[in-house]
């Protein structure tokens, strides 16, 4: 730990140098889920401000009882950033020692939520046995960019990838690194999903038509980390299991009119509690909670602190 009056200050290439792989990031998530299955997190649902009509701004405290960690992140998405070359997540986390409430680092919270995002489906990956040959990723931005990453590092064998964005560039940017297998450039969302065994579905403005899935194989794993502005209620409907990663979170958001009631959590599925059906069409909808960037950032700062990684402010 720190000195009492230092913070520790961490930005993207400091976090990105901390030489910590997809692997870790789902283990520490992971982990996070099991206790959230035996009752010892605390992860409020996340309030929102939208300061611009296609923007929100979140906060998002959590606190890890099983590992006694705890913190808070502030984040934005603000779609109109693109039109002026910025990103579009903008977030700082803020990790806080659980015994006395001391700040003790300040993290990029754009970084972290790319990688925890992805890390979440890497816990659904990990724990829902599927054979991954074929992905179909709608929305080819940064989410669509890590969870391909995520995918080929923990499934090897895939044999295809297939992208649509409304920008054709970034699809073609984003099969540029699968890496020796097919990559296809998709002329629609619909013929991304065709056959597909992985469905993930990353996009920032709503798909008119939504997808209804019914293109994908049909026992393919569906991942929307995009709440309902990809895939239609028809393919949460249908599928043989719906599974949310945290049910009071999904319950007080203004989404998901005509979805059905989700079959339980993701933590559920780690404890092994709610068994994951062999076939039919699984869907696994994480919105992203809290947990998630304390678990992450928690292994972040300790990386830092073995490594010496990032700068000290005085504070307070």
């Amino acid at each position: 730990m720190s000195a009492p009056d230092e913070l520790l200050v961490l930005g993207r290439q400091e976090l990105a140098g901390l030489g910590i792989t997809w692997v870790d990031v789902v283990d520490v998530l992971d982990d996070a889920f099991a206790q959230k299955a035996r009752g010892l997190v605390q992860n409020p649902p996340k309030p929102a401000i939208r300061p611009r009509p296609d923007a929100f701004i979140n906060a998002m405290p959590a606190y890890l009882g099983g590992s006694d960690r705890a913190g808070i992140k502030w984040v934005a998405g603000y779609e109109q950033n693109r039109s002026k070359g910025l990103p579009y997540i903008f977030g700082v986390f803020l990790l806080t020692d659980a015994d006395t409430g001391r700040p003790l680092a300040l993290m990029d919270g754009g970084w972290i939520t790319e990688m925890r995002t992805a890390g979440a489906s890497g816990v659904v990956l990990r724990n829902v046995p599927t054979q991954v040959r074929t992905v179909a990723i709608v929305g080819a931005g940064v989410q669509g960019r890590r969870h391909l990453e995520l995918i080929l590092e923990l499934h090897p064998e895939v044999e295809e990838v297939r992208a649509f964005d409304a920008v054709p560039a970034a699809s073609e940017k984003l099969v540029g690194i699968a890496a020796g297998r097919r990559g296809i450039v998709a002329s629609s969302a619909e013929d991304a999903v065709a056959g597909a065994d992985l469905v993930v579905t990353a996009v920032t403005v709503t798909l008119d038509p939504r997808l209804s899935c019914d293109e994908a194989h049909d026992d393919a794993l569906l991942l929307p980390v995009d709440y309902d502005d990809a895939m239609d209620p028809s393919a949460a409907n249908a599928a043989s299991l719906y599974v949310v990663d945290d049910l009071a979170q999904y319950a007080s958001v203004e989404h998901f009119d005509g979805f059905r009631e989700p079959d339980g959590e993701l933590a559920d599925v780690v404890a092994g509690s709610l068994k994951v059906p062999e076939s039919g069409r699984r869907m696994f909808l994480n919105m992203g909670i809290a947990m998630d960037d304390v678990a992450l950032g928690a292994l972040c700062y300790d990386r830092a602190l073995e490594r010496g990684v990032g700068r000290t402010i005085t504070f307070p």
